[in-house]
């Protein structure tokens, strides 16, 4: 277990003192941090699905982060939504002793979703609390699963957000 870092304390104290700015999420915002992953190619043939990838992070911290969202862009071309045919993109998080990766975010190519359109970012739709903690020495992961024949995801970018906070 990590030693405790009494950040909870500080962030309380310190949105209280600025309720006229905001308040907590003005602190989250704070110590809020991005992590980048580029997709660098397209997949080789709608059904290429990509196993759990991980990103070139690891949580350094001494205490554990929280995955709040993520965005993606397609830079080298958009995707036409399919109710049948698509793609699961999942951001997941592991526990960096050598456990199983577990689903923090999702996003799927469907009609539910819309179009993707080249170089405009597009959140991912759903986020599993359960799975979102990225404890010291955790990592984020990317895997990418096909629905019926799959649908290519270009190149690609993909911004996770994560808030600093203690366990």
């Amino acid at each position: 277990m990590p030693a405790a870092t009494n950040l909870g304390n500080a962030k309380k104290a310190l949105s209280a003192s600025v309720t006229q700015l905001g308040g907590q999420p003005t602190i989250d915002e704070a110590l809020a941090f991005y992590v980048p992953y580029a997709k660098t190619a397209a997949d080789g043939a709608a059904s290429t699905a990509t196993a759990d990838t991980p990103f070139l992070w690891t949580n350094p911290f001494s205490f554990p982060v929280y995955v709040v969202s993520g965005y993606m862009t397609t830079t080298g071309a958009g995707i036409t939504a399919d109710a049948n045919n698509n793609a699961t993109i999942t951001i997941k998080t592991n526990d960096g002793a050598g456990g199983a990766t577990a689903i923090a975010l999702s996003i799927t190519t469907d009609v539910a979703t819309g179009n993707f359109t080249a170089n405009v970012s597009k959140a991912f739709t759903s986020v599993t609390i359960a799975n979102t903690a990225v404890p010291p020495g955790g990592r984020l992961w990317i895997n990418i699963a096909k629905g019926g024949t799959g649908v290519v995801v270009p190149v690609s970018d993909f911004t996770v957000k994560l808030y600093k906070a203690e366990s």
